[in-house]
């Protein structure tokens, strides 16, 4: 494995690369370069200088996040990602859980056992969609009074929340009237009753 070498002028990073790299980067030879890392050399250079310091043996390693190979040195062997671009994608994820994390969850998203509850109308046990959901059906809503759950104690039958217009109807067609004709007398009727009362 060639080693790999960081080029400085002075305190002053340039780059960093193994002699062939730093040959094509610098447009400097080869051997002028590989002079430039013996003894010889640098008891001859002031401080200012060019002067290569040794990084290590390059190895090879794979990208956690996109799997790509990438170059490191000795002092690098920890290194993850081929790229800030791929270090930021974790960071990103890693931020997108620690929100969901600290988030609520939703109703729906809990599971069914959280969700089951019973009916108050049928008694059948059912998952429910919201929060404030306490009927199984529609129908059982009606049946059951609404959300105020009132009249639940008596039968379907007796609950005054249950429709009497077909029942109407038919008693006003025997008499020969109308729907409204008929509620009008009834109206009237009780109307006429509760005057009387207030006059005796």
């Amino acid at each position: 494995m060639a080693k790999i070498y960081a080029l400085y002028k002075g305190d002053e990073y340039i780059t960093d690369g193994t002699l062939e790299e730093l040959a094509r980067k610098t447009g400097k030879k080869e051997a002028t370069l590989k002079f430039m890392t013996t003894p010889s050399y640098v008891s001859r250079i002031g401080d200012k200088a060019l002067r290569l310091v040794s990084l290590g043996e390059e190895s090879y390693k794979k990208c956690v996040v996109c799997g790509k190979e990438f170059r490191v040195t000795a002092l690098q062997k920890a290194r993850l990602y081929c790229s800030d671009t791929c270090k930021r994608k974790v960071k990103r994820e890693r931020d997108r859980r620690a929100a969901a994390a600290k988030r609520k969850p939703t109703f729906a998203s809990l599971p069914d056992s959280e969700r089951t509850r019973e009916c108050p109308a049928c008694g059948k046990m059912f998952v429910a969609e919201k929060s404030n959901q306490r009927y199984c059906s529609k129908e059982c809503s009606r049946n059951g009074g609404g959300y105020r759950g009132t009249m639940l104690d008596l039968p379907p039958q007796k609950r005054r929340y249950e429709s009497h217009i077909e029942e109407i109807n038919a008693q006003a067609r025997a008499q020969g009237k109308s729907y409204g004709q008929l509620q009008a007398e009834k109206l009237l009727a009780r109307l006429h009753a509760e005057m009387s009362g207030v006059r005796a």
